[in-house]
């Protein structure tokens, strides 16, 4: 996992849940540096033990990492990137050959997710995620908060894609600026459910 994730579990938490719990979870832990990558192993303790010391449910500080490090932890290190489109339906379609791959080139062990992202209707994008790590939860977060980057709000039409031996996710999001709630419904006619042979 790269080391900006480990960066952004730090600011997410004294941002959120304040100085003592993010002194709770990262009491002991190395310095995570943003040019390093480190075993998936270690980002599942820090978020087990920042759901205990919160006192929230694992996919709650899970959620909130992906909005905070897509809003503020991206933003603020690669504005750039954010900077060259207009809105996050432009933006969100370039992250695979733009950004996981140069991680993929420069941080080999980091392993970024494989997306698939295009257009879907006026508003929105079809994001087909897939991932040993199953951390769909964040990549709900990371949508939203790109969404926030930009001023907008989304809407989450989700249908998992299950196969054997991995786990996929795949997203409908509407963009919409000023929307103010954001809804979640399944889409049982986009579940794909693996055969039985």
């Amino acid at each position: 996992m790269h080391g900006v994730i480990f960066q952004s579990v730090r600011d997410y938490l004294v941002a959120e849940h304040g100085r003592s719990v993010t002194h709770a979870v990262f009491d002991g832990e190395p310095e995570y540096l943003l040019s390093e990558a480190y075993p998936d192993a270690a980002l599942i303790r820090l978020i087990g033990a920042a759901a205990a010391a919160a006192e929230r449910d694992v996919e709650e500080i899970v959620h909130g990492l992906g909005v905070y490090t897509a809003e503020t932890t991206f933003s603020r290190l690669y504005p750039a990137f954010f900077d060259q489109t207009p809105t996050p339906r432009a933006f969100l379609p370039t992250v695979e050959e733009h950004i996981h791959e140069l991680i993929r080139a420069t941080i080999p062990r980091a392993g970024p997710p494989r997306l698939a992202i295009a257009p879907l209707g006026e508003n929105g994008v079809r994001i087909q995620y897939s991932s040993p790590r199953r951390l769909c939860v964040l990549l709900r977060g990371l949508t939203e908060g790109t969404a926030r980057r930009y001023g907008q709000r989304a809407q989450l039409d989700e249908a998992r894609v299950h196969a054997p031996g991995r786990r996929g996710l795949q997203l409908r999001r509407d963009l919409q600026r000023g929307r103010d709630a954001l809804s979640r419904r399944s889409s049982p006619t986009r579940r794909v459910m693996p055969s039985a042979s």
